[in-house]
């Protein structure tokens, strides 16, 4: 990868960083408007973001965020209100230039027409700081290919002026800095001076400078009036930051017949020498951020614009064309880039590189790629890095899981007792080896659930205005940590759960007084570690589940005949929304009604081994429990033989194995049992749910072994011919013609050789 790919790679990530941080305080500071920390801490991520947008030149992005900064600097000297109107038009504003980051990634460059909706939200933000609403500007290259105003359609400003301000083919710029400009630390003075072939300045002072006493040397009050030879789109391209306070107006072109005031070469060497500066100045931009390509680009447009000029010198034609052909490689360093732009900068030597104005340092181009946080160095690695470690590691597994192999064979088959003593020694040696490896790196892939939980405040918040109802969420346990694999896979479940409880679960504030509960209702995520597993809980305070109604729908679409219905309990037939197709919804919406919900939530969920239980009391509220594993990288099976053949079963299902005497077997038709610690747990073959026509065998003793599992929050017991220890695997999904097969997880390659078939009982049963 490239130096310009890995810089605008580093502000994709940077800026996906900030919107999430921004959206999380938009949330936080809708909740508690009149925290100066959060605000404080929102202004600043906008601020990084809109400067981290100038070091690309994404024109777009940085006016919308632009517009939010502005609003938000208001808002945090208390000179605007935080609303919930306010907080729409910013997030509108945000999830455009989300759209944008995401267009970035994936072209490296803005979609056409970017820069029109950034317009439009922009206004829409702007209209809290008093701006009339307005229609977008036209683009760049819009504004070069229209005519000219005549002199008689000028503003009033811009006709008032004295007459060698109206010079043909010139750009007349008013600019109007905000009072509060310095705040933002912008430097209008520095800013006008540096406009792009600036021919005349004038400053406008106040028409009042009121009282002597109340002035305020921090308070912006000074206008200026500007007159610039260089092309309307170089001038808004300098006052791009600032564009909503400033007026641009381009006086029309010569007339063919008319003669200049100044003599025609002074004046064109003036026009050439001022492009050639703002384009060498542009151009050690692009060097410092590595963008050859970029700086070409500029270049070849200043040369078009030169040999548009019927009267240029052919000397300088010749320079500016040399000048180009000496363009460094694309692959060149930053060191040469900027080297050359100093070599070519009009004075000889360009002053010290530093980031324009709100632009911030790139990360990558650093010395030391660590950040500190918390006291500690944080090293950021691609995530397919880490990855690649976590498959390494599963291979040593595997490896090392063959030297008890070794010994064995050692043993019974050459009579080398000492070397399988040995071999066996070795094998605990690297066994403790490979498990302190893996567990550091499993600590690297362990993310804290607060990342899947971070995008649900937005959610809630959408959701409950689109219905009519007041929610608050409320979120717990967000430092719990699993596998980054288990929390990616729990976003989809969650949302699923979190718009059922929105439009199913929380009653309208109407409802809700009139049972008398509070109007707004509480929606609570929390997540905790119990022992190897990750326990999310989702409550509400809502209806809870009609069980008439769900036994009704159930019957009525076909899912269950009505005297089963009738016979379950309320507990069992809250279990019914899990039934695929199953919906309470009459009406088809893009909230629910379509039979994809809760379903797919327990595929999802037993897709990571996980479980989920269901609880609900009517007129009280609904739980959700979601049990999950806090790895998949490495599982840890307990082998079974049954028919003559070795399956594996994780043991994150298994509660106990014990062997049941053939005598202690209740049989009622089809139906066995056992009694184990005075509860009856029910009794499957697992050569009859495989299909196997061979009775299960007993040992010398005459007893059976039965795996007992947890199903369903229920014990099961498996009847199986024997138990054949336990090993940890590295489980791989069945592909090709196996992959549709049910009642198996997967399969693992063993130490000896041979292919372990890993079951899935949920799926058996």
């Amino acid at each position: 990868m490239n130096t310009t790919a890995e810089i605008l790679e580093q502000f994709v990530l940077e800026a996906r960083e900030c919107l999430e941080a921004i959206g999380q305080r938009l949330l936080d500071i809708e909740r508690s408007p009149d925290n100066p920390a959060l605000l404080n801490d929102l202004f600043r991520s906008v601020h990084t973001l809109k400067g981290n947008c100038g070091l690309f030149e994404f024109g777009a992005l940085e006016h919308v965020v632009h517009a939010g900064e502005d609003v938000l600097d208001q808002v945090r000297a208390g000179r605007l209100v935080y609303s919930s109107a306010m907080a729409d038009a910013l997030f509108a504003a945000m999830d455009h230039s989300a759209e944008l980051i995401d267009a970035i990634a994936s072209q490296g460059r803005l979609p056409d027409g970017a820069m029109a909706r950034s317009e439009t939200l922009a206004a829409d933000l702007r209209v809290f700081l008093g701006a009339p609403r307005q229609a977008a500007r036209p683009a760049p290259a819009a504004l070069a290919a229209t005519a000219a105003p005549a002199a008689a359609a000028l503003p009033d400003w811009a006709a008032a002026l004295a007459p060698d301000w109206h010079r043909p083919d010139h750009v007349l710029l008013r600019y109007q800095p905000e009072p509060q400009c310095f705040f933002k630390g912008e430097d209008p003075w520095q800013l006008v001076r540096a406009t792009p072939g600036l021919v005349a300045l004038k400053v406008l002072p106040p028409a009042d400078w009121g009282p002597v006493e109340d002035f305020d040397c921090y308070r912006s009050q000074l206008g200026f009036l500007a007159l610039s030879s260089a092309p309307e789109a170089y001038v808004m391209e300098h006052y791009r930051y600032v564009p909503e306070q400033c007026e641009v107006v381009t006086l029309a072109a010569p007339d063919p017949v008319r003669t200049l005031g100044e003599p025609h070469h002074a004046l064109l060497a003036q026009r050439l020498a001022q492009l050639w500066s703002d384009q060498i100045a542009l151009l050690q931009r692009h060097a410092t951020a590595g963008t050859v390509a970029a700086a070409q680009q500029v270049l070849a447009q200043l040369l078009t614009v030169r040999q548009g000029l019927a009267s240029a010198d052919a000397t300088e034609a010749a320079a500016l064309a040399d000048a180009a052909a000496q363009l460094p490689p694309e692959d060149a360093p930053q060191a040469t880039l900027a080297a050359w732009a100093r070599q070519h900068h009009p004075l000889g030597a360009a002053p010290a590189e530093q980031p324009a104005r709100g632009m911030a340092t790139p990360p990558a181009l650093a010395d030391d790629t660590t950040s500190e946080r918390g006291g500690h160095k944080v090293l950021k690695v691609a995530q397919d890095k880490v990855d690649r470690l976590m498959d390494l590691i599963g291979e040593m597994v595997v490896a090392k899981n063959a030297l008890p192999y070794l010994a064995q064979r050692a043993e019974a088959h050459f009579s080398q007792r000492e070397l399988a003593r040995e071999i066996k020694n070795q094998y605990a040696v690297i066994n403790r080896i490979a498990e302190d490896m893996q567990h550091a790196i499993m600590q690297v892939r362990m993310l804290p659930v607060g990342t899947v939980f971070q995008r649900f405040g937005r959610l809630v918040r959408d959701i409950s205005k689109r219905l009519g109802k007041e929610v608050q969420l409320i979120i717990e346990g967000e430092d719990t940590e699993a596998d980054k694999n288990v929390i990616e896979s729990l976003a989809d479940p969650l949302i699923h759960i979190l718009r059922n409880s929105l439009d199913h679960g929380i009653e309208t504030p109407d409802v809700r007084l009139a049972a008398g509960k509070p109007a707004h209702g509480t929606l609570r995520v929390s997540a905790r570690q119990d022992g190897d597993r990750v326990v999310l809980d989702i409550r509400d305070d809502g209806a809870g589940v009609d069980t008439a109604r769900v036994r009704a729908k159930a019957v009525e679409r076909g899912l269950i005949p009505a005297d089963r219905a009738e016979a379950l309990s309320d507990a069992e037939a809250v279990q019914l929304v899990f039934l695929p197709g199953f919906s309470t919804a009459d009406n088809i919406s893009d909230l629910s009604g379509r039979g994809v919900g809760m379903d797919v939530v327990r595929s999802a969920v037993e897709r990571v081994n996980g479980t989920v239980q269901l609880s609900s009391v009517r007129g009280q509220g609904t739980t959700l429990t979601l049990t999950l594993p806090l790895s998949m990288a490495v599982t840890h099976v307990m082998m079974i033989r049954s028919a003559g053949c070795r399956f594996g079963v994780p043991m994150d299902l298994i509660v106990e194995t014990v062997r049941v005497p053939a005598d202690e077997i209740h049989r009622f038709k089809q139906a066995q049992t056992v009694v184990l610690r005075g509860r009856i747990v029910p009794l499957r073959p697992l050569n009859e749910l495989l299909g196997m026509d061979e009775p299960a065998r007993l040992n010398a003793e005459g007893e059976h072994a039965v795996l007992v599992l947890r199903w369903g929050g229920e014990p099961i017991g498996l009847i199986v011919d024997d138990f054949d220890g336990t090993s940890d695997i590295i489980l791989r999904p069945l592909e090709g013609v196996l992959g549709g097969m049910t009642g198996f997880a997967g399969s693992a390659l063993m130490g000896d050789g041979s292919v372990l078939m890993i079951l899935n009982p949920k799926e058996l049963l």
